[in-house]
């Protein structure tokens, strides 16, 4: 495991950098340009007029990131073609604390995504942007799944070489996300939540982890313009901006789905862009579903994933341990592939499956946690790769070891479906079968079957809930070294909740 330290020579280029850029020497501002319609010659001209330079015009959204003299800016603002003009404000990573493929990836483990991936279930075919200090495609659990896109970090007014995305940070930032969510399943260093999904690298953070908020505008353009299905952005805005939420909002319009961590504010608020309606705000937990103590919380937050201790990828091949909602989003966006590439349910019965609907599907297989129902700590739950898995069939044998029987139970999460459940006892007194919905025990749907003699017997449950993922404890009771062999289908025509003896 390589580590870097945090070089001085990093921060006073980034001091540097920043002040010049911020104050845009000779008393100028960089800013963005919102117009009331898609800017042309006209606007251009506008512009020009006023000594400015135009940096990027957009299409996702009608606006240009410019540089203005500070004397111009209020004319340009009360130009009847502007809707309005915003500071470029300061974007950066949302800073992560240092800290068998599976057993390394406890946080992939733990969702359960090694179940998923037995499937065959593991994102291919999905597209990817990873919106931070771009990617090593290099890195030897990378470079199959990993595409060079672009880059719109600028250098004292331009962008220097914009096909390079590499990942040029202190700390790997990008690397390591992208290997949460693509790491390859090739038996060496870590796994990923989609193993065979694909990760594009767009650079809009330099590598102190600092971007302007027109980098990442720009990089949200070029993810709709490149047909990319999910944004990641483990990343968070000091200044709020209007033009920043304008394109995530058409982001989600144009059909993608987009993540953001929650923040790393110890009690506070839910960072921007994790904050917009459109975009799924993630925060932190442990290995023993707590939330993490600088996770930043409120009625913004969607869903918890890990984001304590992840060992992930690093750059030159190496790997390294980081903490933070930077670490949760992509679990997040990574969950998001396996159910893109396992199919989408029109879960809203809008008749379209899009966007949306992968959204509700993350939310309502999310296991719960804290209170009961969305709360302001972990949002709808910690979420599940489990559900993804259509289940089609899978069995299981439950056996009574001791004295404890929680201690033998065997937990299984049921994606929205109906489904058929065969138990078959050898010499147990009594199956329990305990269902919970969002978090909740339901004793409408939970059953104990009750066996007589030490004859094999077999009873047939058939389950359903409806719109709503379950989660199915069954509890084996008796003597001990006494099974039971459980099978269960799914897709069937059944009827809610009635067992047959």
């Amino acid at each position: 495991m390589k580590c870097r330290p945090y070089g001085a020579h990093v921060l006073l280029f980034a001091i540097i950098y920043f002040a010049l850029l911020g104050s845009a020497m000779g008393g100028e501002r960089a800013v963005i340009i919102r117009y009331h319609q898609r800017p042309g010659p006209s606007e251009e001209a506008l512009v020009h007029g006023a000594r400015g330079k135009i940096r990027h015009t957009y299409h996702v959204i009608p606006a240009m990131a410019a540089t203005l003299p500070e004397q111009e800016i209020a004319n340009i603002a009360k130009n009847p073609r502007v809707a309005y003009v915003e500071n470029d404000s300061i974007v950066t990573a949302v800073e992560p604390l240092p800290g068998d493929e599976y057993v390394n990836s406890w946080g992939v483990a733990h969702i359960g995504g090694e179940a998923v991936h037995a499937r065959n279930i593991k994102g291919a075919g999905v597209k990817i942007a990873v919106l931070d200090t771009g990617i090593d495609c290099t890195h030897e659990d990378l470079s199959n799944n990993c595409r060079s896109g672009a880059n719109f970090v600028e250098y004292f007014g331009g962008v220097t070489d914009p096909a390079n995305s590499s990942d040029d940070s202190w700390n790997s930032h990008g690397t390591n996300v992208a290997g949460i969510i693509a790491a390859e399943q090739n038996g060496t260093g870590v796994v990923g939540v989609a193993p065979e999904a694909e990760v594009h690298a767009v650079k809009v953070l330099d590598g102190g982890g600092r971007g302007k908020a027109s980098w990442v505008i720009a990089g949200i353009e070029w993810a709709v313009a490149n047909n990319m299905r999910i944004i990641n952005m483990s990343l968070s805005i000091e200044e709020d901006s209007q033009a920043f939420e304008e394109a995530c909002n058409a982001a989600e319009a144009a059909g993608l789905l987009l993540v953001a961590a929650a923040g790393n504010i110890e009690n506070g608020p839910v960072t921007k862009p994790a904050a917009y309606s459109s975009v799924i705000a993630v925060t932190a937990t442990n290995r023993a579903n707590q939330l993490w103590y600088l996770s930043s919380i409120g009625p913004e937050v969607e869903l918890a994933a890990p984001g304590v201790s992840i060992f992930s990828t690093s750059q030159g091949n190496s790997y390294d341990v980081l903490s933070g909602t930077s670490q949760a989003a992509p679990h997040v966006a990574g969950v998001a592939a396996l159910i893109m590439s396992a199919g989408v349910d029109d879960v809203d019965e809008d008749g379209d499956t899009d966007n949306k609907d992968v959204r509700l599907m993350l939310q309502n297989m999310a296991r719960d946690l804290g209170d009961s129902g969305l709360d302001v700590l972990f949002g709808y739950g910690l979420v599940n790769a489990a559900g993804v898995a259509a289940i089609d069939e899978m069995s299981f044998r439950l056996t009574k070891l001791g004295t404890r029987p929680a201690a033998n139970a065997k937990t299984v999460d049921l994606p929205i479906g109906e489904y058929k459940i065969t138990i078959t006892n050898d010499n147990l007194r009594t199956v329990e079968c305990r269902v919970y919905k969002d978090g909740v025990l339901s004793r409408r749907l939970s059953r104990t079957f009750i066996f007589g003699g030490h004859k094999p017997q077999e009873v047939v449950w058939n389950l359903g809930a409806g719109n709503i993922a379950l989660e199915v404890v069954f509890v084996p009771r008796g003597e001990v070294g006494g099974t039971a062999q459980v099978s269960i289908v799914r897709g069937l025509d059944v009827t809610y909740g009635a067992p047959r003896r």
